[in-house]
């Protein structure tokens, strides 16, 4: 794929209804349409796509220093990751576990999303446990109602923790981070011993790293019998 923020344009000095796209990374690209008004329409898409990238890369540069004023950052920290030790003999490990239970997860809603500066805010949630993940419906405002479900296998009732990420939608950009939470298995298997009949357990979790945000779910945990 030729990525806009690269591509560049060049007139064919031979014929009026051919143009060349050129892209550092994918070589070039000879064009013929059909006609000259063809040619010409189809120039001006190229060039309105272009700008909307720049104007959304601008907007979204803007909101970030935004967020950083208010989150009242003070500094950043470098991070350099050497090396891993015995990875693979973990993973064995963890994969021949057997499972423990399983988890039902129903993420019902959000509220007060950060739509600051966004518009029409499309947000999905990535809802991890250990190597398991799926994803949320997209739903279009501040306060969306995704009511999705799914199942997670739990290895760890000690180890295992439910991670929540919330996303803006992004069509032609990067998704963009709009907050995370979790909740640890051994909390919701602790609240369901002192309350067995309370299940599903209604959970709303505070979106972290960001202004403002909650995601509204509905867990349950059945344990597997241990023979």
């Amino acid at each position: 794929p030729m990525f806009l923020t690269e591509l560049r344009v060049e007139a064919d000095k031979d014929s009026d209804m051919c143009y060349t796209l050129i892209s550092g990374g994918c070589g070039e690209v000879s064009v013929m349409a059909p006609t000259i008004h063809e040619r010409n329409n189809w120039l001006k898409k190229i060039a309105i796509a272009q700008k909307h990238i720049s104007d959304t890369e601008r907007s979204i540069l803007h909101r970030q220093q935004s967020k950083e004023k208010e989150l009242s950052i003070m500094g950043r920290v470098l991070v350099t990751v050497m090396a891993g030790v015995s990875l693979s003999e973990r993973q064995n490990e963890v994969r021949a576990r057997r499972p423990q239970g399983l988890l039902r997860t129903h993420i019902l809603s959000g509220t007060k999303l950060d739509s600051w500066g966004k518009g029409m805010l499309q947000s999905f949630c990535e809802v991890s446990l250990g190597s398991q993940a799926h994803r949320t419906s997209i739903a279009t405002s501040p306060h969306p109602k995704w009511d999705s479900t799914m199942q997670f296998l739990v290895k760890s009732l000690s180890e295992d923790v439910l991670c929540i990420t919330v996303y803006e939608k992004g069509y032609f950009k990067p998704n963009e981070f709009l907050g995370r939470t979790e909740i640890k298995i051994h909390q919701i298997y602790e609240e369901s011993r002192s309350e067995p009949g309370a299940q599903p357990q209604l959970h709303k979790l505070r979106l972290h790293e960001v202004k403002s945000g909650e995601v509204i779910l509905k867990i349950s945990l059945q344990l597997f019998d241990r023979c």
